[in-house]
């Protein structure tokens, strides 16, 4: 079949541009599975009269991230159309935006993301900054987003950024977006972590603070480096540097500058503070809650969910059950287990 043969190249593909499930996944995932029957199963819940959610669910919340790619190929190669599309036509909302994150690859849903972060009016600054640290230590991730962006939208993630943002902002965000791969199992340099720091209490002298070169010097280092730096910073002036900068920059650069200094040190803690913050006070920010669910459940939300236990005391899925409703709620609690 030809479906067979483009199973294996969507391998290829993943293995390159995707994720695969890891030993901390949420996902609870049967050990075979029927693509074929899983591709019907779907189709006929989104066939006639009404739409079947809770089948929708069931197999793609229980399904892994190289499976669920296998699915939707087999779908299209049955039905004629994409897995995504048929979604997109029978569903709404938060519950429409969880699933599309579950048959994309994580670079297209991702993509998609920045997407709409910078379409219409405004710019949600926030969307960029979180879907850039949430992917900061994934290189080929991050190459994926690129070329999926470009190859949809006829203009680079670049030019985007560059139209939709300004100042030390853009600065930083076309900093992040174009890092080189690092081998983050380097041994860290101490002399030139020594000198970072006399740099930076250098650009962070009240009054004439240099906000342009710690940009600069910040993003232009390996994440091992600057859990060091954030360290020996720590010990020669007895303040946290993610403090330091919190005091000295704007709103927008201020959060992503300390948004990588907590990614640097421990991304697990990033995520679960997010979470966190996505569903604190009046609201709930269902971007970012359903981001970092779809995108973590098949990586290390194990780990997440300990993290956000040990920051707030509570247990996620009872914050996320509190927070939403409906089909919504069912997938998120599903995936988070």
């Amino acid at each position: 079949m030809l479906w067979r043969m483009r199973t294996v190249l969507l391998l290829l593909h993943v293995l390159y541009f995707g994720a695969v499930t890891g030993s901390d996944s949420s996902i609870i995932a049967p050990d075979d599975v029927d693509l074929a029957a899983d591709a019907a199963t779907l189709r006929s819940a989104m066939t006639g009269w009404g739409t079947d959610e809770d089948d929708l669910i069931d197999v793609l919340t229980h399904r892994t991230y190289n499976t669920r790619l296998l699915i939707g190929q087999v779908f299209e190669e049955t039905y004629g159309l994409t897995l995504w599309q048929d979604i997109k036509s029978e569903t709404s909302g938060h519950f429409r935006t969880t699933l599309k994150g579950l048959v994309m690859t994580e670079a297209q849903f991702l993509a998609e993301e920045l997407r709409n972060a910078m379409s219409g009016w405004g710019t949600n600054e926030d969307t960029i900054i979180n879907v850039l640290m949430l992917t900061i230590d994934d290189y080929e991730t991050v190459q994926g987003i690129r070329s999926y962006y470009e190859s949809l939208y006829e203009e680079t993630l670049e030019e985007r950024i560059e139209d939709e943002t300004g100042g030390l902002l853009e600065r930083f965000l076309l900093a992040v977006l174009n890092r080189p791969r690092y081998d983050e199992s380097e041994a860290v340099n101490g002399t030139e972590v020594a000198q970072d720091v006399a740099d930076l209490k250098t650009y962070l002298v009240a009054g004439s603070v240099q906000k342009a070169n710690i940009v600069d010097l910040l993003t232009s280092r390996s994440l091992t480096h600057l859990t060091a730096l954030q360290e020996a910073y720590y010990q020669d002036t007895d303040q946290e540097l993610y403090q330091a900068l919190d005091d000295v920059t704007g709103h927008h650069v201020q959060d992503a500058l300390v948004s990588l200094m907590f990614v640097s040190s421990d991304n697990v803690y990033y995520a679960a503070y997010e979470l966190q913050q996505s569903m604190e006070g009046y609201g709930t920010d269902e971007g970012t809650l359903t981001r970092i669910v779809v995108t973590r459940a098949d990586q290390d939300l194990e780990r997440i969910k300990t993290s956000y236990k040990n920051l707030t005391g509570d247990e996620l899925k009872d914050d996320v059950d509190d927070d939403t409703s409906g089909d919504y709620r069912k997938t998120l609690l599903k995936l988070i287990n």
